[in-house]
């Protein structure tokens, strides 16, 4: 028996966790089991196999917690797994020490903050990324970016891209493509500065201010959003908190808007998700987009800080439904082709074969 096991740093059901989750799920064979291992305690939004136990001290994200290490290099010992997979740097940064000669592959989930690029944050990431036998990323963009700034060998590189399950996410019944429709308009993501859930407010409002109709909700929590509360009652979007249900939340909309900005970003799931969904986005050209969106096929992509090109993209599609029906059709295909959960978990045996089989 050869067991794999996927560790994440909280249960909160962010787009990494959740992929972990599926991802073990769709790979857990007899003979060749898969299990979640949480290092820290917390809401249990994802299905965790094996918990940790460890509480307090910082966030996940914030420095090393000594005893976090020492239990889960214990914890691995006991399970005797035949790989070890790190989802993302929080939980790279216990594993590393943790696995002792157990193989360890690092799933690069995004690109790195300005901060990490250059001086002791860049040195630190080599040494960490350096423990990996393996770097397995979302996106071209991210494996260029390990090449270039944390000197990965294009041997330990592989590109294994985010996936969905098409059966999961899927296009509503009917869409209403009568010019004289209002169509809804959706952020969903979570409310922190990266994300820019304020540019998507902004958008709203200089939209309705040139005449524009539709409705606009935004979707997620988090630190922004109580701060965008009075704008976003200004500009008349609907702040809606977070949602059990993302999949019928893009069921109700008509087109998605992600305003990311660079830092952190590989492969947007959302867009995969959206895309499954049969809906059109506008989004910026961020890491990882161009994977996703084809650019006037199934969407249309802006530059990072080219306001007036969002506003643009935005107000044309919302006012033409048939363009968005067959824009999101072709999402529709073009995911499930290429970005299915069954597609990357091929991908993912592929690579734990050969792992397994050269140690």
């Amino acid at each position: 028996m050869s067991l794999t096991v996927h560790v994440i740093p909280t249960a909160v059901a962010r787009g990494a966790q959740v992929y972990a989750r599926a991802l073990a799920d769709q790979l857990d064979v007899p003979g060749r089991p898969h299990r979640v291992l949480c290092l820290f305690d917390g809401p249990e939004e994802v299905k965790v196999d094996e918990w940790l136990g460890c509480r307090g001290g910082k966030s996940p994200g914030e420095g090393l917690v000594p005893r976090v290490v020492i239990r889960l290099r214990s914890r691995l010992r006991a399970m005797g797994p035949g790989a070890v997979v790190a989802h993302g740097g929080d939980a790279l940064k216990y594993a590393m020490w943790a696995c002792g000669s157990v193989p360890l592959v690092y799933y690069a989930i995004g690109t790195l903050s300005g901060g990490a690029r250059h001086g002791l944050r860049r040195a630190l990431w080599r040494i960490m990324v350096g423990r990996a036998e393996v770097v397995a990323v979302v996106s071209d963009d991210v494996a260029a970016e390990c090449r270039s700034v944390l000197g990965v060998s294009s041997d330990r590189l592989v590109v294994i891209p985010n996936g969905r399950d098409p059966g999961r996410f899927q296009p509503r019944a009917t869409h209403d493509a009568q010019a004289d429709a209002v169509p809804e308009v959706l952020f969903l993501g979570r409310m922190i500065p990266g994300k820019r859930p304020e540019l998507f407010v902004r958008l709203v409002g200089e939209l309705r201010s040139r005449g524009v109709k539709l409705r606009a909700i935004a979707v997620g929590d988090g630190p922004l959003l109580r701060v965008l509360e009075p704008e976003a009652a200004r500009a008349g979007v609907e702040l809606a908190g977070p949602s059990g249900d993302v999949g019928g939340v893009l069921q109700q909309a008509d087109l998605l808007v992600f305003p990311s900005a660079p830092e952190g970003e590989g492969m947007p799931g959302v867009l995969i998700e959206a895309g499954l969904s049969g809906l059109p986005v506008v989004a910026t050209g961020v890491a990882g987009v161009a994977s996703v969106v084809a650019n006037g096929e199934t969407g249309l992509v802006v530059g990072v800080e080219d306001f007036e090109a969002l506003v643009g993209a935005t107000s044309e599609l919302l006012g033409d439904p048939e363009r968005r029906l067959a824009m999101g059709s072709a999402a529709r295909e073009r995911c499930v082709e290429r970005f299915s959960l069954e597609a990357s978990a091929r991908g993912w045996q592929e690579l734990l074969d050969r792992l397994t089989a050269a140690n």
